[in-house]
């Protein structure tokens, strides 16, 4: 924010959001065929992997030729999006960067996908974790020494070409078979299934575009592109942290599609409930940490004038609770299977939302259009998810779900309000100060309290079990 300022901070996550439509081309093609190499990664039918493989990257070469038509063909009319686009310079070099940044990733993302069917994606963890570091520390240095976006930009595709040729070599040395191998094609039967699955997903692409990403665009073109960037400090916090979350319940995403694949409906039951109770502390802990501290972050970070309201805060945080606490169902949805019987869910759920924001900005401005995105998400996809597969997955009724999600919210509802009171007390001394006292506060009284109420479950006690074996395993390997 200091060294390029706040419109270009707006620009970045309007031309995300824009580009982001772009996304709507593979379709879902992606889930589909992946969902589809679990069983020929697990019996090694490699004929039918290589089958796959070539036809995925195939497909996602025209997806990228396609990707940068329709980028063309949209860069006359970004400045509809933009209410003071005249004030903002070189936006046609930094679109055109985007458009380069978001077409790289499909000439490799068939190997990446490989990797991750089959359960090896901890073995990109180091590629990860330097491309992370490496991306970051340049991205400073260059806004620090230079305060050129621009140059900003590059050095991210640089260093996003670089993610890609790494995968590329770590996908053909776990699979080398692929590489040369002669033509393969696929089974009817699977491409029929395939094209079923992926009509199916490409309206959960669309409905996914509406929910996630028009709420920066009807920002930008009612309120301002510099609204966009004060959002963006905020969005910067929330999507790190939901990031960190997503890595955690990411890890039982691929042993999830084995589970439902080998085990009974009971105990996958069983570890959706464990699951489910992972995803409440990962999705609960960083909202009742943000509630008492995101203000005195912020004010100490950038200072107090790039704060937003209370009720917007109250807001972000709300819609990242109850989106965070779908991950579960979702895993579960995805690696069942059930792709068509929902395949309007989000469409309605998206649309719901670009109306809803269409006239809620009008009234309450950028509170209105957050609010909009929570409104959506309760309106269909919070209850929509858990029914599906109570039903088809677990044969049970979804009513069990929702006295858990009432428990586990009540509880979460109960530390905000304590963690609040108690730091509301504290008398203000200085924005750093208030900011490791207030968190002091709130993590002894979440500790505390969630422990106070959790302790005697099953779901506890099967989490403490898990990292006992863990640790266990760890010492008899060392040994």
């Amino acid at each position: 924010v200091d060294e390029i300022g706040v419109e270009y901070l707006g620009l970045n996550g309007l031309l995300q959001n824009i580009l982001g439509l772009m996304t709507l081309l593979e379709g879902g093609f992606a889930t589909s065929v992946v969902y589809n190499l679990y069983k020929p990664l697990a019996e090694d039918n490699r004929p039918l992997i290589i089958g796959l493989i070539q036809l995925y990257r195939k497909v996602y070469r025209y997806i990228a030729i396609g990707v940068i038509l329709c980028g063309i063909a949209i860069y006359p009319f970004i400045g509809y999006f933009i209410s003071d686009f005249s004030d903002m310079k070189d936006v046609g070099i930094i679109y055109f960067i985007f458009l380069f940044n978001s077409t790289i990733q499909y000439f490799t993302a068939y190997k990446w996908s490989l990797i991750n069917s089959s359960q090896q994606a901890y073995k990109l963890a180091t590629i990860n974790l330097t491309y992370q570091i490496g991306l970051n520390l340049g991205k400073l240095a260059i806004l620090y020494y230079t305060q050129n976006y621009i140059i900003y930009l590059v050095v991210e595709a640089l260093f996003g070409i670089g993610l890609n040729f790494a995968i590329v070599k770590k996908a053909n040395k776990l699979f080398p078979y692929i590489v040369g191998a002669e033509r393969h094609s696929v089974p009817t039967n699977v491409k029929n299934n395939i094209i079923t699955n992926m009509k199916a997903l490409f309206l959960h692409s669309l409905g996914g575009y509406f929910m996630h990403s028009t709420d920066n665009i009807v920002m930008s073109a009612y309120i301002g592109v510099g609204i966009v960037g004060l959002y963006s400090n905020y969005t910067l916090i929330t999507t790190t942290l939901r990031g960190f979350t997503n890595q955690i319940l990411n890890s039982f995403s691929e042993s999830v599609g084995n589970l439902i694949a080998s085990e009974s409906a009971e105990h996958s039951y069983y570890i959706f409930k464990t699951i489910l109770f992972v995803n409440f502390l990962v999705a609960s802990a960083p909202v009742v940490i943000l509630s008492t501290t995101m203000q005195p972050f912020v004010q100490w970070w950038i200072g107090a004038e790039y704060e937003l309201s209370k009720a917007t805060l109250a807001v972000i945080l709300f819609n990242f609770y109850i989106d965070s606490m779908r991950s579960s169902a979702l895993t579960f949805k995805v690696k069942s299977g059930i792709f068509v019987k929902d395949r309007f869910t989000p469409l309605i759920q998206g649309v719901i939302n670009l109306l809803l924001s269409l006239l809620f900005v009008r009234i309450w401005g950028l509170t209105g259009v957050l609010a909009a995105t929570g409104i959506s998400i309760l309106s269909i996809g919070f209850w929509q998810w858990p029914r599906l597969i109570y039903k088809y997955t677990f044969k049970k009724n979804v009513k069990a779900y929702f006295l858990r999600y009432l428990k586990y919210s009540s509880v979460f509802l109960l530390v905000i309000i304590i963690s609040n009171i108690l730091c509301h007390l504290v008398p203000q001394i200085n924005s750093f100060v208030n900011l490791i006292v207030n968190a002091s506060i709130t993590l002894t009284v979440m500790s505390s309290i969630y422990f106070i109420a959790f302790r005697d479950t099953e779901e506890y006690k099967s989490i403490l079990d898990h990292i006992r074996i863990g640790i266990l395993s760890k010492f008899r390997h060392q040994a």
